[in-house]
Parts: C-alpha cells; sequence; structure tokens
C-alpha cells in the first residue's frame, strides 16, 4: 500500500507540477496586491492567469481538473510524511534519543538531504492551508463540484444565504477572514506552495540518476 501512494504521489505531482507552480506563483501575487490594497495591472493579468491560464473556459477545465488533482497529491503527501516520522521516531527510542527529536526534524526543514527538508517541512506547513484554498477554489471551477458543496450547506433559511456562503468560500480562499493576520499566513502557506513542485522535482531527478546504470551515466 505504502508503494502504491508513493508512486500516487510521485506521478501526480510530476502531471500537475506545473500548473500547480502557476497556481502558487499568480495566488501569491494576487493575494500580496490585496494585502498591500494594490489594484495594478501586474495583479490583474495574475488573477486572469489564476482562473483561466489566459486560455478562456479551456483553461478554466485545465486548472480545475490539476486542482482537483492536487487533493490526493496533498493526502497522499501527509501520508507519507507520517510514515517516515513514525520510521524516525522509532529509530530515534532505539537511539536513546527523546521521541519528538523526529517530528521537529521533518516539521522543521532539518532533514539531513535539504532538498528533502524543504519538500518535508514546505509540504507539513502549507498542506492545510492549501487544502482548504483548493475545496473552496474548486466551486469556481466545475458547476457539479458548486451544486455539491451548497447542497451540503442547505438551509431552510432563503434570505441571502447563498450571497453569504459565496463569501464565505471567498473569503477562505483569499484568506481575508480575519483581515491582515489570515491574508499574512496564506501568503507563506502559498510561497511555501509554490516551493514544492520544484524540490519534488530535483527529489525525483536525484533518485533517477541514482537508478540509473553506471554506463549510462
Amino acid at each position: 500500500m505504502n508503494k502504491a501512494i508513493h508512486l500516487i504521489h510521485r506521478w501526480t505531482g510530476l502531471l500537475i507540477g506545473l500548473f500547480f507552480l502557476i497556481s502558487c506563483l499568480s495566488g501569491l501575487l494576487i493575494v500580496f496586491g490585496k494585502l498591500i490594497g494594490s489594484y495594478a495591472p501586474i495583479f490583474k493579468l495574475a488573477t486572469k492567469l489564476h482562473t483561466h491560464l489566459f486560455a478562456g473556459s479551456f483553461g478554466r477545465e485545465i486548472i480545475g481538473v490539476a486542482t482537483l488533482l492536487a487533493i490526493p497529491e496533498i493526502l497522499t503527501g501527509y501520508w507519507l510524511w507520517g510514515k517516515q516520522t513514525l520510521a524516525l521516531t522509532r529509530s530515534s527510542r532505539k537511539r536513546g534519543e527523546r521521541g519528538y527529536s523526529a517530528l521537529a526534524k521533518m516539521a522543521g526543514f532539518k532533514f539531513p538531504n535539504w532538498c528533502m527538508g524543504v519538500h518535508n517541512g514546505a509540504g507539513f506547513w502549507s498542506g492545510l492551508p492549501l487544502l482548504i484554498m483548493i475545496l473552496t477554489g474548486l466551486t469556481w471551477s466545475f458547476g457539479w463540484y458548486s451544486e455539491i458543496v451548497y447542497a451540503l450547506f442547505d438551509s431552510a433559511d432563503s434570505g441571502g444565504w447563498e450571497s453569504n456562503l459565496f463569501h464565505t468560500l471567498h473569503a477562505l480562499h483569499v484568506g481575508s477572514w480575519e483581515g491582515m493576520l489570515s491574508r499574512l499566513l496564506w501568503l507563506v502557506a502559498v510561497a511555501l506552495g509554490a516551493s514544492l513542485p520544484v524540490s519534488g522535482l530535483l527529489i525525483y531527478l536525484k533518485k533517477s540518476r541514482k537508478r540509473m546504470p553506471s554506463n549510462h551515466k
């Protein structure tokens, strides 16, 4: 099972890595623009890139599919992170070290391999905020998903309920539910998220070189 999850995480990451990077970098510009209260052209361009890649409905579909695939990517990442943390914890205890040293290492960017450390630490701290952004953002990507979300939170109240839910989803997506503090948290999370496809690709390339036969190096 662990091998299957690892394969899902690796190949899903390679498949959506470029789109994930584009979404994070454009989202970073959007959040930063809202943070400083600017409506400069660069932030408007970032919004178009973030929502439809300058390709209209077709680009919106691509972003939607890539965003949907990011859900198993994040969940499998947490699974692999947890398995590795448990293994390191057992190893630390055998050496007489404190149990939480492995957790501190895996969450604190301190893995012996710097690239793996960046990937593990960034994934741990940004995964949950990114998952919230993904689950809320999908309501603007797919009509069927939006219908499910609105049906789940259906209410007998009629006065402006759908409008309130829309604003709640938007606030959770852009990080505006607690003003400046939540925007800053989302800004950091998106910045860390942007590093994940880069560090993930470097890890994959490094492991591929190790698996390559010596006569092909």
